[in-house]
């Protein structure tokens, strides 16, 4: 097949870890997850905010895989208490700082009194990443967090059952489809918080088997191929997927719109990477797990301040939720989550040197 000189060739793509463009997507990412949490600027509806959730799905599903391949065909095995390591200390102690942070604020302030109600009854949830097996008749205050919970499952199951227990790549990927397969055609026979959570899976699923797929030239050379359009095709197919939402929820679509985005990203050198690799956006993914976790507290302070039953209460809260976030997001970022994963590469070492 014909190469496009702004397409990453397979060489290219299997001599390096750098993914350019991945991080502002997650930037782009949370803005329009915030849009999604303030419902009193009806246009905001229009934006589909919450697909970005299948997004971040899809970005971890891949480069988890992606880094589990390089590290087995470079060492023969995957190293997975060391993985587990790095993950809990990348997201754990983020999550716990933000779960008493979120405690102090709804203890604090009479107008949330009905929030903190339904903290305190959710909290065993919380304290054990199950959130999204909550039943709230709401959406209470640190429920967003249901998306940790999934990618925490993820990270504990996943390399487990693929890696350990299946070493055959072309076993590996069947079993990988075979499971998406599986979540999609029984997702509808659920209930509609079963069913929404299937579909949560099969997003980060199908990020994995974008990664396996990358791997293979063959494989690689076919996702190259239908990539190498340009940069409007992708966001024409956005569009029309957040028109088709208005009508009608198919969640298959979007899981196959946000891998489709990312191997975009990924493989072709269009200005749509270009646009995701401006610097703001770039800062912004590389906060956005912070952010995510404190943006809905940062509402709620909106709403103290400004309402939240107009379109002007909506748009103010949005900004005032943005420019509080970020600063917090950093303040997380340098006190929490960068002395974490240091931790972690220390832990790292310790378990390299006592190895015989």
């Amino acid at each position: 097949m014909h190469q496009a000189r702004n397409e990453s060739s397979f060489e290219d793509y299997r001599a390096s870890l750098f993914r350019p463009g991945l991080d502002g997507l997650r930037g782009i990412g949370f803005l329009l997850v915030v849009t999604a949490h303030v419902p009193a600027v009806w246009q905001f509806s229009h934006l589909q905010g919450w697909t970005a959730v299948w997004v971040f799905f899809a970005i971890s599903g891949y480069l988890v895989t992606m880094l589990l391949i390089r590290e087995e065909r470079k060492t023969g095995a995957i190293a997975y208490g060391t993985f587990l390591t790095r993950r809990f200390f990348r997201i754990v102690p983020s999550y716990a700082v933000a779960l008493v942070i979120y405690w102090i604020a709804l203890a604090s302030l009479p107008s949330l009194a009905g929030e903190y109600e339904y903290f305190r009854q959710e909290l065993p949830y919380h304290l054990t990443f199950m959130t999204e097996y909550t039943h709230s008749p709401v959406f209470t205050i640190f429920v967003h967090t249901w998306a940790v919970g999934v990618e925490t499952k993820f990270y504990l199951l996943f390399p487990a059952i693929t890696f350990l227990l299946i070493r055959n790549e072309g076993w590996r990927f069947a079993g990988t489809l075979a499971a998406v397969v599986l979540l999609t055609v029984t997702a509808p026979l659920l209930s509609a918080q079963g069913s929404f959570l299937a579909h949560a899976w099969c997003a980060i699923l199908a990020g994995t088997l974008l990664a396996q797929i990358l791997e293979w030239p063959r494989s690689f050379a076919v996702v190259a191929a239908l990539t190498r359009v340009p940069a409007a095709v992708p966001l024409a197919l956005v569009v029309a997927l957040f028109v088709m939402l208005r009508y009608v929820e198919v969640l298959p679509a979007v899981t196959v719109v946000a891998v489709y985005l990312v191997a975009h990203v990924m493989l072709r050198d269009s200005a749509m990477r270009r646009l995701l690799g401006c610097r703001p956006l770039v800062y912004l993914g590389r906060r956005s797990y912070g952010a995510y976790l404190l943006h809905v507290l940062a509402i709620h302070l909106g709403y103290i301040l400004f309402g939240s039953t107009t379109v002007r209460a909506g748009l103010l809260t949005s900004g005032f939720a943005i420019a509080v976030t970020i600063p917090a997001a950093e303040l997380l970022y340098r006190a929490v989550e960068r002395p974490g994963m240091a931790l972690a590469r220390t832990a790292d070492r310790a378990t390299a040197m006592g190895r015989p």
